[in-house]
């Protein structure tokens, strides 16, 4: 129902494409496969490699033990920065702060997907995710919390529960949902930018991550992320209303070319 669907004036926050491997590509760190790189600066020209860390925390009895991990990490940015692509060992991930349609999306990341593969082609994915971030924020609302017009009645439910909603600092549900492989994470509520502090600023956040945790060929991480943004879509529309809708001025979806 809501595949040719597009919005002028979403509330997205970031959008964001990971893919876990099943083992690290060690090459990775030292240096980066020059047609790997043209590839990569086709889409994301801007590049700006660094040596990163992971820190980890482990409780041995009442010992803590501090645990740090350098490698190597291969960023990538658009013109504007306005999108991001990380490449190292363990992972690859693209991250959009200004999001055009999942179509121009998925070409890039598949783009980058196919070219991994053909520069490591013993590599194999063992996570891939998906996550939408939306932050609905309206400032002509009338209370924080009166949330009845935008949002689907049946993520308000609980809210009648609260008799003076006036005293909530802040509302946050989560549901854990799973279609076969794929699991979906679905947070949403009122986080509260000023907490602890009282409610000031109406903010309704929606925030969908589909993910597979099953290992598989790169290849099929493409197919994996079809079915998650079926998904996150069609959660993401039972969650609004046509009056939100309106106000971010729905389209056909065109897709637009780089």
């Amino acid at each position: 129902m809501y595949e040719e669907i597009c919005y002028k004036k979403p509330f997205l926050k970031e959008v964001i494409a990971r893919i876990d491997f099943v083992a690290p590509l060690e090459a990775l760190e030292k240096a980066l496969p020059p047609k790997l790189a043209k590839v990569l600066s086709e889409h994301f020209p801007i590049s700006e490699p660094i040596d990163a860390i992971a820190r980890e925390f482990q409780l041995t009895g009442d010992e803590v033990r501090h645990r740090e991990t350098r490698f190597k990490q291969w960023n990538f940015f658009g013109k504007e920065r306005e999108k991001q692509l990380t490449l190292a060992a363990p992972f690859v991930f693209v991250t959009y702060g200004r999001y055009i349609t999942y179509e121009n999306m998925k070409a890039q990341f598949a783009a980058v997907v196919d070219a991994v593969g053909k520069a490591f082609p013993d590599a194999r994915a063992a996570r891939l995710g998906l996550r939408y971030i939306n932050s609905i924020e309206i400032p002509d609302l009338a209370t924080p919390t009166s949330w009845s017009e935008y949002i689907a009645a049946g993520l308000l439910g609980t809210m009648p529960f609260f008799t003076d909603p006036e005293h909530l600092t802040r509302l946050i549900q989560i549901a854990e949902l799973k279609y076969g492989d794929l699991d979906v994470r679905f947070q949403f509520g009122m986080p509260n930018p000023d907490y602890p502090a009282m409610m000031r600023r109406p903010q309704f956040v929606l925030d969908l991550d589909a993910y597979v945790q099953t290992a598989h060929d790169l290849g099929d991480s493409l197919q994996y992320m079809e079915q998650a943004h079926e998904r996150i879509q069609e959660l993401f529309e039972r969650s609004i209303t046509s009056r939100l809708r309106e106000r971010m001025n729905a389209r056909p979806a065109v897709p637009v070319q780089e």
